[in-house]
């Protein structure tokens, strides 16, 4: 109980700091999460892969959906996919390769790769909001980033398991979890909004989205698919559909909450991560650091670049300044924190993992996130202050 008050109290504090000083609060809750691991200001805290995949990041996933709008998903979604699905699989080769040849052993490279793959939706929905993006681009990065989340985590449940008996089982099982989380996501979402458009109490009306929330990760897991795309589909779909069926006072009671909600989780989350990274530990490793931040860049280049170049010529093409935003936008946080937590304390080369991925989290964040805004005034996407 005390430690949930100091971190109630450092996030209240760190949020009117950032408000002062125009600095974005999400970075400012990272530098905050290092500066008191490193002064040893709040006591060490241990949480599980489970608590922040089952409990914090849902339920910021489906409040990041909830704002999408569907138009945009439609306009951009071949992009979306595509940065989304293959996009992940060559980040995951070309960082796997990287750390490869660094000298991190082969299984450990790979999870590697497919940790450091997951472009974080939480942090990119929190950089978006701060930023003021085009909300048809701020589509674009939030829509990549919540596909993109689920596309690592089932990557990961497929290469953390046990073997599955080649590529082909490999592919089908990729695909049922994707699909059959999708399927399940899309049919519940459709039954709550029909209920939910036959009630007319505010706080029933808010209780059902959560309710769909919950209802998703657990029939999700029932049928062994992914929660995580499960969560994000009917987000989706109740955003585009259940939301128009809700009353005047109820949409406005179901988004005070979930803005809510997403404040609580956010803050513990970004403090959270802040408090797990030490500088002696990413110093031990800066080289594998240096190669594994290299080739994410490497391969986030060629994918936003080479897809954008796709789809325009499918006649959904995006200006030159979006190009550069997507790219310098692909931030790692939470789910690769999560992710990372989750790997079996005995596998050769965790340590290594680690580290790259902790130090790859704290350049994205701090490094690109404090110099998102600064690219967005030079490509003239913001007026120059």
């Amino acid at each position: 109980m005390q430690l949930a008050l100091l971190f109630m109290v450092a996030a209240a504090v760190v949020a009117i700091v950032a408000q002062r000083l125009r600095f974005p609060y999400t970075v400012a809750l990272v530098i905050a999460g290092l500066a008191a691991g490193a002064l040893r200001l709040l006591p060490p805290v241990e949480v599980s892969s489970e608590v922040l995949l089952t409990i914090v990041i849902p339920p910021l996933l489906f409040e990041g959906a909830l704002h999408l709008s569907p138009a945009h998903l439609r306009a951009y979604g071949l992009l979306i996919g595509l940065l989304a699905i293959p996009g992940t699989l060559v980040a995951a080769v070309a960082i796997g390769w990287a750390a490869a040849a660094a000298g991190v052993p082969p299984r450990a490279a790979m999870l590697l790769g497919v940790i450091a793959a997951a472009i974080d939706p939480v942090s990119v929905i929190a950089l978006v909001r701060e930023a003021g993006l085009d909300p048809r681009l701020a589509a674009v990065l939030e829509g990549e980033a919540v596909l993109n989340d689920g596309v690592a985590i089932v990557l990961f449940t497929i290469v953390s398991g046990p073997a599955v008996g080649g590529f082909w089982p490999a592919a089908g099982q990729f695909v049922w979890l994707i699909a059959a989380g999708g399927l399940v996501g899309v049919l519940l979402a459709a039954g709550v909004s029909y209920v939910l458009g036959r009630v007319a109490q505010p706080l029933v009306e808010t209780l059902g989205s959560l309710i769909l929330l919950v209802g998703s990760l657990l029939a999700a897991g029932r049928v062994g698919a992914s929660g995580i795309i499960a969560v994000m589909c009917a987000g989706v779909v109740f955003a585009s559909s259940g939301r128009r069926g809700l009353t005047g006072a109820g949409g406005e009671t179901l988004r005070t909450v979930w803005d809510f909600l997403a404040f609580l989780a956010n803050s513990a989350l970004f403090l959270f991560i802040g408090l797990q990274v030490t500088g002696a530990h990413l110093a031990r490793h800066g080289a594998l650091i240096a190669a594994v931040i290299a080739a994410a860049l490497a391969a986030r280049a060629i994918t936003v670049y080479g897809f954008a170049a796709v789809s325009r010529r499918a006649g959904a093409g995006i200006s030159p300044a979006w190009r550069h935003v997507l790219f310098w936008g692909g931030l790692r946080g939470g789910v690769a924190i999560a992710l990372v937590l989750d790997l079996v304390a005995g596998l050769p080369g965790r340590d290594d993992v680690a580290a790259a991925v902790f130090g790859l989290v704290v350049f994205t964040l701090i490094g690109q996130g404090l110099s998102m805004q600064p690219l967005m005034r030079r490509v003239r996407l913001l007026p120059a202050t």
